[in-house]
């Protein structure tokens, strides 16, 4: 018997492509697709240039001439910067719980702290990666809508330049004030922090999904 195997990133072209041929609620589709991506795979910064990239070439497939390609690219693009702003929120949930950690500087919340920096620029280039496939009217039109966004100025970029102000504070009052049994906790939370934030992630999608079957 063959046994048929499945590209997830194929899929997820796919899907992002159906979102957008469909033209109606393309913000919310592409959010929730990006959401689930980044919560199928281990949670990792560079997983999001990955996604984004997959997502952005699904983008590409799903216009066609007779669609408002500015209008849904712009819906794309703002669909993933909610999804970064979840990923955003749940790191900063995860922090929270490192924040008892007397090494800041070299650990895992320093590595994080690091890494959240380059938060928007990976979801720059994974644009960018994405629509190197795309013909020259659409490629135009993504770098229209992406010279529309100011550096650091995307939902998810602003959250990031907050989180690391009130984590520096954090650690600084931190270092000043940490216990034994914080210390603990600390280590046992840096030897996990993916799956931590993943979990995380996990909790807020679920939340807003029972949220909109309220609504």
């Amino acid at each position: 018997m063959v046994t048929q195997k499945y590209d997830a990133n194929e899929i997820l072209k796919q899907m992002a492509a159906e979102a957008v041929k469909q033209q109606a609620h393309v913000r919310a589709a592409v959010r929730d697709l990006t959401l689930n991506a980044l919560e199928a795979r281990e949670f990792g910064i560079n997983q999001i240039k990955s996604v984004v990239h997959k997502i952005t070439e699904g983008v590409n497939k799903g216009l066609s001439e007779k669609a408002n390609a500015e209008k849904l690219i712009s819906d794309a693009v703002a669909g993933m910067d909610d999804a970064l702003l979840k990923v955003v929120e749940a790191n900063k949930v995860a922090l929270s719980k490192l924040s008892g950690s007397s090494s800041f500087d070299d650990s895992t919340v320093a590595k994080v702290l690091r890494e959240l920096e380059t938060l928007e620029e990976q979801f720059r280039d994974g644009v960018k990666r994405g629509m190197e496939v795309a013909n020259a009217q659409i490629k135009k039109q993504w770098a229209s809508v992406l010279d529309k966004i100011p550096r650091n100025q995307t939902e998810a970029g602003e959250q990031v330049l907050q989180t690391l102000a009130a984590q520096a504070k954090q650690a600084d009052n931190s270092i000043k004030a940490t216990r034994e049994a914080g210390l603990r906790l600390a280590h046992t939370l840096t030897q996990n922090y993916a799956t931590l934030v993943s979990g995380i992630l996990m909790g807020l999608t679920e939340g807003m999904k029972a949220q909109k079957k309220r609504g």
